[in-house]
């Protein structure tokens, strides 16, 4: 452990101590031919510059030139030459990771002095340089989408499923911003969210990735922020919302038209400072009551289900609210760029559960605080070479409790004694827990708290070399370290059985009191710094036949922890082997070839092959978790420990694609593509020598998954855009939920594993997404998507399949979605003012997203046949109807935007 310490300790010195050295995946390139438009001979020593950059080349004896390192976007390019006319050409789309190639003719045409030839660039109907299947998005398309967030892009996107890429789990996914990792690793999700005013391109890829992508077994989402800019523009907006459903029994308290639902505020500026450094900076508010909500028939102190004080009060169950703040300062030269971004949010938001609606003021609260500080600097040794530097923190913090932790007092003669910290509006967390199924709470509160930070932080060093105009190579080496701390707490009664009276003022020194509650039932706190090292190296190689994307990327992942020498004996009995022995959990490392081809059979159609091994460590908190391995007597399985020896979950994936034009403005992209899924995570029983048993995470689910994907692209020409992409595809496994083992021993006898694979919970067969616009940009603008579902799978109930179960085997209902965005704009001097319309689910249609296993619906359940009588003052029809169950209802939002 202390020369790995070591290790990394001298690799971020060396990171420092290298020359100042662009990010991979977060630049493009430009290419083409500068020609005699008479003679169509090439023109040597012709000079083309992207308008407002420093970035420039001139051209060879073949007329030939190259670009590379272009932030995304879309530039005016210039071409000029002694005795020729100067060209223009707008709207060059330079994408994340892709070529672009614009051919320039020069003519000797004698024009007026200062006059200059302009003509129009359109982005290509197919990338002839596109390995595997990425989709690239662009500032301007996001904006005519009825799109508020990340998430709801990225689910937009072929072979994209409620988050799952292809079939992986939903943390199998890779977020970057402006090139550096910002996943949560505790849990694998997307850390810190950037705002849609924040994004000036985002790549989206789903298929294989090149070897510069790492920790990931699924997908990219890849995001490149804005940059300041040499004259000062901004915009302000804000929208009110409301909810509109005519699903009055299954949504409460939503016909109440005084409330304002969702309120948004933001802003955006940027411009010069002084010299050549700019600044970006966006900030946003964000309040949404939500849609659920319960009834406040029984207060937390209530416990009697016949003796309610509350007064029917409807409140909001699932709350949210977000501040945040993007910003970006950027200096430029000649030869070099240095830039530092900040990016921060801090969320409040909670949950809703249906078995507290009744009394609705017991649920937890929940915070988070993410924040992600990001240095670069970028410098261009040569119009071939070019190095870059980055360094990053990304700090996360994590939040949950009703009540927060109350001043300590251990003077038992105080009126405010309070031995454990515990707010006094606590009640025993047993308390209104009702003694007839189908029953609401009556009373009592959720007593879980916790409390968790990620501090990560990442050193990367990448240099990349146009070593021939047919080869472009690329290396990268990265270090992360991360500290994780957390926390978790449950709320228990010390004496529980006797009569129960909260921190009873009456108190003998050394013995608990009656009702006496304390936090000391569930208490597990650690903190761990595992770290990470990695390097690639990769060949671009363009040629007029093929394109090759080849490489290789080594991973290296030390764990910094420890797990007892016999896994039988976790609480260190001496009469058994292994009491009191430890051993290192051991480092990991892989090597993960990536290869991907593209042959362009004519400037309309390509075909394209892709393959790659495909590595990512498994979450933290799953190799942390429980890390005393405290394992207590049971005669039933309650305890999960984690596993810090866990090694890495992989993924072999092909595909094979076509893209062809099929007329002028219109594309179509065929992919097949098969995922071998192998060590996804999974769960093993132990037995231990005391004769109990406990679970802990281990290396051994699988899946295999196959689909099909037909997409149409019509790209914005005659006043409208159309893109339509269709799935096919089986997603199987062995188990869709890591707990999968421990959930399946919790009954007697324990449910027998599947010897064979079975739908995963997101088998999802058939999904179509279609997105059109309509209009015209600058004036008005209609979007409009619609996306349809088949049904995802269930479990039914063994009551409906005779006794026999079989996972997976019922299929929910189909779902279809359709929202809405509408976009006047008006022209006030130098001011642009916009008025728009969103809707999302524009028809009100109630997706039934959960369903009862006795009969695939959402509103009937076949076991309340069974359920006796109610101890309550609820029916059976009222707890059946679950609002969580459904899709959310309509939603219709009114703004307006402001810019200069």
């Amino acid at each position: 452990m202390y020369s790995a310490k070591i290790f990394l300790k001298y690799f971020f010195i060396a990171l420092l101590i290298l020359p100042s050295v662009v990010i991979a995946g977060t630049t493009g390139k430009l290419v083409g031919y500068v020609l005699d438009k008479e003679t169509r001979e090439p023109i040597f020593g012709a000079n083309v510059i992207i308008e407002g950059t420093y970035f420039g080349a001139a051209s060879n004896d073949e007329g030939y030139y190259y670009i590379n390192n272009i932030p995304p976007g879309k530039y005016r390019v210039i071409a000029s030459a002694i005795g020729y006319t100067k060209v223009v050409t707008n709207n060059v789309d330079i994408r994340i990771g892709l070529t672009t190639k614009i051919d320039i003719d020069l003519g000797t045409t004698i024009i007026e002095m200062g006059e200059e030839v302009v003509v129009t660039s359109s982005k290509p109907l197919v990338q002839k340089d596109l390995t595997s299947t990425s989709v690239t998005i662009s500032s301007d398309e996001i904006r005519m989408m009825p799109v508020e967030s990340v998430n709801q892009i990225v689910n937009l996107q072929a072979g994209v499923i409620g988050g799952h890429f292809r079939g992986g789990r939903s943390n199998d996914v890779s977020y970057l911003i402006d090139g550096v990792a910002v996943n949560d690793v505790f849990n694998g999700q997307m850390g810190v969210e950037v705002e849609n005013s924040s994004i000036r391109q985002m790549e989206v890829i789903s298929g294989t990735f090149n070897a510069e992508y790492g920790q990931a077994l699924s997908g990219v989402v890849n995001i490149v922020t804005q940059t300041g800019s040499n004259a000062f523009h901004g915009t302000a907006s804000g929208y009110i919302g409301n909810y509109f459903s005519t699903n009055d029994e299954i949504f409460k308290n939503l016909d109440n038209l005084d409330q304002v639902a969702t309120k948004d505020l933001q802003f955006s500026l940027s411009g010069p400072i002084v010299g050549k450094l700019t600044f970006f900076i966006t900030g946003r508010f964000f309040e949404n009551n939500g849609y659920l909500y319960g009834q406040r028939i029984y207060n937390v102190t209530d416990s009697d289900p016949y003796l309610p004080t509350g007064f029917g009060q409807y409140v909001s169950m699932n709350p949210y609210r977000k501040y945040s703040m993007n910003g970006k300062l950027n200096y430029s030269l000649e030869n070099i760029n240095i830039s530092y971004g900040l990016f921060w949010d801090d969320n409040y938001n909670k949950y809703y559960d249906h078995f507290f609606s009744w009394t609705p003021d017991g649920t937890m609260n929940h915070y988070r605080n993410n924040l992600l500080h990001s240095f670069q600097i970028n410098h261009f040794l040569s119009q071939s070479l070019s190095q870059s530097l980055v360094f990053s923190v990304n700090i996360q913090d994590y939040e949950g409790y009703l009540y927060p932790d109350y001043p300590v007092n251990n003077d038992p003669l105080s009126p405010d004694y309070n031995p454990y910290g515990i707010d006094p509006r606590y009640v025993n967390p047993r308390q209104g827990i009702p003694t007839s199924g189908y029953t609401f709470r009556t009373g009592g509160n959720q007593g879980g708290r916790y409390q968790r930070s990620t501090d990560s932080y990442i050193g990367q060093w990448t240099v990349s070399s146009q070593v021939s105009k047919e080869h472009k190579l690329q290396f990268g080496a990265e270090g992360r370290y991360h500290k994780i701390y957390n926390h978790n707490k449950d709320l228990v009664n010390l004496t529980d059985g006797q009569v129960d009276s909260l921190l009873n003022p009456i108190f003998t020194p050394g013995y608990p009191q009656p009702g006496t509650i304390t936090d000391q039932g569930q208490n597990i706190e650690y903190t761990k710094y595992p770290f990470e090292i990695s390097a690639y190296l990769q060949d671009k190689m363009e040629y007029d036949i093929m394109i090759i994307n080849a490489g290789i990327r080594y991973d290296y992942f030390n764990p910094q922890s420890h797990l007892p020498a016999d896994l039988r004996n976790p609480r260190n009995n001496p009469d058994f082997p292994g009491a009191n022995q430890y051993i290192d959990a051991s480092a990991k490392y892989q090597f993960s070839p990536r290869l991907g081809v593209s042959f362009p059979i004519t400037d309309k159609g390509i075909l394209r092959f892709s393959y790659g091994h495909f590595f990512k460590i498994p979450n933290f908190e799953n190799l942390y978790v429980n890390p005393d391995f405290i394992v207590n007597p049971s005669n039933s399985l309650q305890y999960i420990t984690g596993n810090p020896d866990l090694g890495a979950e992989s993924t072999i994936m092909y595909e094979i694609g076509l893209q062809q034009v099929l007329f002028p403005n219109l594309a179509l992209d065929l992919t097949l593509y098969y995922r071998d899924i192998r060590n996804w995570l999974g769960m093993e029983i132990i037995n231990t020598y005391e004769g109990f048993k406990y679970a802990r995470f281990v290396n051994r689910d699988y899946a295999n998954v196959y689909g099909l994907i037909v997409s149409v692209d019509k790209r914005f020409a005659d006043y409208f855009s159309l893109k339509i992409d269709y799935t096919y595809q089986v997603a199987e496994g062995n188990a869709s939920d890591p707990f999968a083992v421990y959930n399946n021993n919790q009954t007697s006898p324990p449910i027998e594993e599947n010897k064979t694979v079975v739908p995963l919970n997101w088998d999802q067969r058939h999904t179509l997404n279609v997105q059109l616009n309509v209009g015209t940009p600058g004036d008005w603008i209609a979007g409009i998507i619609y996306r349809f579902g088949s049904g995802w799978p269930y479990t039914e109930d063994v009551k409906v399949s005779k006794g026999v179960r079989f996972e997976n085997g019922g299929i929910k209902p189909a779902t279809h979605y359709v929202d809405l965005k509408l976009e006047k704009v008006f022209n006030i001097g130098n001011f642009d003012i916009s008025a728009f319309l969103w809707v999302y689910n524009l028809l009100d249609i109630l997706n039934e997203e959960d369903v009862y296993a006795t009969t695939g619906r959402a509103n009937v359940d076949l076991n309340t046949q069974f359920a006796g009588e109610i101890i309550g003052l609820n029916t059976i029809e009222q707890y059946v109807n679950n609002p969580d169950f459904y899709s959310t209802p309509r939603e219709i939002r009114l703004g307006l935007t402001m810019g200069f």
